[in-house]
């Protein structure tokens, strides 16, 4: 994968001084530089602007306001892990048909908080005030967190910052094999690199400007051999043909790189929208076929697969990441409901604290050196009692 070249950098007075912004313009040679005073009204103004290719002006400017935040997910209903996030950068140029950032974030620049001492500081306040919690902590939201790296080389401030932490994990999440800047960095095991995953023919149709699956298991060799925890995020699982024999492909080609003693989780969820973002995917994709098969609106209102459908995906992922894998993968899904979970696996989180909770645990367990004692319930679940034991859960 080609890392966009960038066409204009945009830079807020506010932040001219910022080493990030010195980066981008050092790996930008190309770009045309525009430095101005930027009140909240320009800035207004230049997101109703007609979209560059790729999202390739860049905006680099400060961040105001809280920037570390508990991930949003979804209505109650549907289990959520309590993950945390850091939204550094909004937009992303890989330009995949499903993703839902289209809707949400229908910008024509890509936003940099290039105050990053700010956003930094502001992680080591968040977890100081549950010392006795582990967090995990992505950038990966409203980005790719890696699809900028070369221009940004932000992943080396970040990774060095959180190698020093004491009670958190960050995540970089990619569809991307931009892992260069990683390799020399001292993480302390603090850090994981995961990637969303899909077989080679989805790549191909609906994620344009993503690295292909071989240049991804590549990057996967590489970050493993200098030690990363790695993640795998097959989320969302796309109906077509010949998915049931794609997936479990999938899932051999990824454990014959990658050792599941080294993946930290994995995550599984199908395709969902808000119903407003079918009109949004034709109109940008007419070549897409995802929106043709049949959805239906779910409990929070989203767009799904019915339940049958899913059912049968997730139990075909989920057995082939037991064959291929190991049966002690920690394996969650992603905005779905108690049933599902029963139903494919077995077993369910009461709640989204014990959810998080068993994050924790299964951490510890496999990892015994990055936390300082063993996670306590009582940590995660706000008050929320225990009903279900540890021994009735498949790998606890």
């Amino acid at each position: 994968m080609r890392e966009p070249k960038i066409t204009r950098i945009i830079v807020d007075q506010k932040v001219a001084d910022q080493p990030l912004v010195d980066r981008y313009k050092e790996n930008n040679p190309q770009a045309e530089v525009i430095q101005l005073e930027l009140t909240e009204a320009d800035k207004e103004a230049m997101f109703r602007q007609e979209a560059t290719p790729a999202k390739r002006d860049i905006l680099l400017t400060e961040k105001q306001g809280h920037t570390v935040k508990q991930c949003p997910g979804t209505d109650r209903t549907y289990r959520c892990c309590n993950y945390h996030v850091i939204n550094q950068t909004s937009n992303c140029p890989i330009d995949c048909t499903y993703c839902i950032l289209q809707f949400y974030l229908n910008n024509p620049v890509t936003t940099v908080y290039a105050n990053s001492e700010k956003l930094l500081t502001e992680v080591k306040d968040k977890i100081s005030t549950q010392p006795d919690r582990f967090f995990r902590i992505g950038t990966g939201e409203l980005s790719d967190s890696l699809a900028f790296d070369s221009s940004s080389q932000y992943s080396r401030d970040i990774v060095s910052y959180f190698a020093d932490l004491d009670n958190v994990l960050l995540e970089l999440k990619t569809k991307s094999n931009r892992i260069e800047n990683l390799l020399n960095l001292d993480h302390k095991g603090h850090t994981v690199i995961s990637w969303s995953v899909n077989p080679q023919v989805i790549i191909d149709a609906e994620e344009h400007k993503a690295a292909s699956l071989n240049e991804r298991l590549e990057a996967m060799r590489l970050v493993q051999e200098k030690g990363y925890k790695i993640g795998f995020h097959f989320d969302p699982l796309l109906f077509h043909e010949q998915w049931a024999e794609t997936y479990p492909d999938l899932i051999r080609q990824l454990f014959e790189v990658v050792n599941p003693k080294n993946v930290a989780w994995i995550s599984i969820g199908s395709l969902r929208f808000p119903p407003e973002m079918k009109d949004k995917v034709l109109e940008k994709f007419p070549k897409s076929k995802i929106m043709f098969a049949e959805l239906i609106r779910g409990m929070d209102g989203k767009m799904r697969y019915p339940k049958p459908l899913r059912l049968d995906m997730y139990r075909t992922v989920y057995d082939a990441l037991r064959k291929y894998g190991s049966e002690d993968l920690f394996i969650y899904f992603c905005m779905e409901s108690a049933e599902i979970w029963e139903r494919t696996m077995g077993w369910s989180p009461e709640s989204n604290e014990h959810l998080d909770f068993l994050f924790a645990t299964s951490l510890y367990k496999q990892f015994p050196d990055l936390m300082k004692s063993e996670p306590q319930r009582i940590d995660y679940d706000n008050g929320i009692p225990l009903h279900q034991e540890k021994a009735d859960i498949p790998g606890f």
